[in-house]
């Protein structure tokens, strides 16, 4: 975690602007939301762990504040500041989304109509008809998410022909960068020129975005926030992981390459809340096209598009529902819109209120994996509608609580493995500890049934607790090795076949700025990706890792040196 005297470096931009109303007696003032926003952007910024913040809010008329705060680059020492670009990851969809409907209201595009009216070359076996243009940038189109992932987004593309989509198109939701790199591509082809020139001159330039890029270069990331990742890429986080900074990387994606500043995205927040309306009074879409970009798609079913379970769990309402490039909120009567972002060492959040008009961004310089910076947004947009419509202003959330597990209990007991080796869980109210001799371990959960212990001897893999066909749990297993408690009825031995032994070991792939490793284990007779994802063997020596295929190939005698999930290669390095 970041020291706490990173606190002590906060430099605040402010611009105020009065309230739209006069405060009644007793009700906050604009000026008091705001400062209970900037008191807890400090802690917001010291839970997520990132060592640098920059907030905006704004409302129809003007940006009410931007807050920085800590390090853009914490070995120089230097201050984040309302001028430090920081990538915005994947709230880049919805530009791209922008540009589409711009073609569109121009008679150049048809939303209804197959991508390969317009992308000939787009190719992958459809389990129902074809993929339309409105269903990649709803989400609804079936496409994989990264089936491959390397440097250049059109090879992704073609390499969707290998591919085939996880559902008919169009009957359900299925987030994919794959499809918004489509997108792009159909951008580009249309407009004949570049994704980044188009998106440029159509949305950044328009908007009065004149800091921002729409793509990683060596020029412009001299001017960026440096982004920071774990150290310990190659085993589960830490509850205070180191941090170095990510390797430069030139990037050019449609689904997440846009760098931006507080001020340009409070601009492009008010495009929006202006009903599509540029500070110009410029309209870049048509009504009937802003509205439906900021409203949920709809599946052939008649429901709206959106996931059916939490993408994010610091944010459950995000993704629910979904229109062109953005989640959908409808609360208490009142229309929001936003979207996260994470991209190698950046992560940021975004949401508008449409109705009542004001909206909040922020951005972090810290890896995908822990947190967004969702936390200081949606506390703003409490408070801010709080101040609107003259009610006190919301508290804080509470400091979240990383030792805390609930249902502790369930996991407790002595777990014997082979060789009389044993592992002894013990919970105490809602905290769960691994004990060794008269040392307590903590556990950190990390998932469901899945669990950090905080001790050296447990790095490299999560403890991934099993359960039983009455869900009681009754094993647990730490990478290969397998322990099971006096609950357990099942098989002592499990036979698996002998080749399975040469595939066990560790993968890496390093695109991205971001090294990925994975540990190919055996766990009891299942051939697994770090001791928890389950392979299934399939036809012709493949598995299924759920939706994905994974290979083996490039064989040194028996052992193979190249593992594939889909057409993202991981390649064996002799490291434990």
């Amino acid at each position: 975690m970041i020291a706490r005297s990173l606190c002590a470096l906060i430099a605040v931009a402010l611009v105020v602007v009065p309230s739209a109303r006069a405060a009644s007696q007793g009700a906050p003032t604009i000026s008091e939301a705001l400062d209970a926003i900037a008191a807890y952007a400090p802690r917001a910024m010291r839970e997520q762990g990132t060592p640098g913040l920059s907030v905006a809010i704004t409302d129809r008329s003007g940006t009410s504040r931007v807050i920085t705060l800590g390090y853009a680059n914490r070995d120089s020492q230097t201050s984040v500041t309302p001028r430090t670009l920081f990538a915005i990851g994947s709230i880049t969809k919805s530009m791209t989304a922008l540009a589409l409907l711009e073609l569109h209201d121009a008679g150049r595009l048809d939303l209804d109509a197959p991508a390969r009216r317009y992308l000939p070359w787009f190719a992958i076996e459809s389990v129902g008809g074809p993929i339309l243009v409105h269903e990649l940038l709803s989400h609804t189109a079936g496409l994989p998410d990264d089936f491959a992932a390397e440097p250049g987004y059109v090879y992704n593309i073609l390499a969707l022909l290998n591919a085939k989509t996880l559902f008919a198109p169009g009957t359900s939701w299925s987030y994919s960068n794959d499809g918004y790199a489509t997108a792009g591509a159909i951008l580009a082809r249309l407009d004949g020129r570049s994704w980044e020139q188009s998106l440029t001159a159509r949305v950044l330039q328009p908007i009065g975005m004149t800091a921002s890029s729409a793509v990683f270069t060596p020029e412009v990331m001299a001017g960026a926030a440096v982004g920071y990742q774990f150290r310990d890429n190659d085993r589960p986080q830490s509850q205070n992981p180191p941090l170095v900074a990510s390797p430069p990387m030139d990037f050019v994606d449609p689904a997440g390459s846009v760098l931006s500043t507080p001020e340009d995205m409070a601009r492009y927040m008010r495009f929006y809340l202006n009903g599509g309306v540029t500070a110009d009074g410029r309209r870049l879409i048509t009504a009937s096209s802003f509205a439906a970009m900021t409203r949920p798609d709809r599946l052939r079913n008649g429901k709206p598009a959106g996931a059916a379970s939490p993408e994010l769990a610091e944010a459950p309402a995000f993704y629910r529902q979904y229109g062109y490039g953005l989640s959908i909120f409808d609360e208490n009567g009142e229309h929001l819109v936003g979207h996260t972002g994470g991209i190698s060492g950046y992560t940021a959040c975004m949401q508008m209120n449409l109705t009542r008009g004001f909206g909040v961004i922020a951005f972090a310089n810290l890896v995908e994996a822990p947190l967004h910076p969702c936390a200081i947004v949606l506390y703003a947009m409490r408070v801010l509608r709080a101040q609107s419509v003259g009610e006190p202003l919301p508290p804080p959330p509470p400091a979240p609580d990383p030792a805390k597990v609930a249902r502790a209990s369930e996991y407790a007991g002595t777990y014997a493995g082979e060789n009389g080796s044993s592992l002894s869980v013990v919970a105490a109210s809602d905290r769960l500890y691994l004990v060794d001799a008269a040392k307590r371990i903590a556990l950190y959960r990390r998932g469901r049934d899945l669990f950090w212990a905080d001790d050296p001897r447990f790095a490299i893999f999560l403890l991934a607790f099993g359960r039983d066909r009455d869900g009681k749990v009754v094993e647990l297993n730490y990478g290969p090795r397998w322990y099971a408690n006096e609950r357990y009825r099942g098989a002592r031995t499990f036979p698996y076949p002998p080749r399975w032994n040469a595939l066990a070991g560790r993968y890496e792939n390093t695109f991205s700025g971001q090294p990925a490793v994975t540990r190919v284990v055996i766990v009891k007779n299942r051939l697994t990706l770090d001791g928890t994802d389950m392979l299934e063997p399939l036809a012709g020596g493949a598995f299924a890792l759920g939706d994905s295929v994974v290979r083996f190939d490039a064989y040194a005698g028996n052992q193979p040196q190249r593992l594939t999930i889909d057409d993202t290669h991981f390649y064996r390095v002799e490291l434990p």
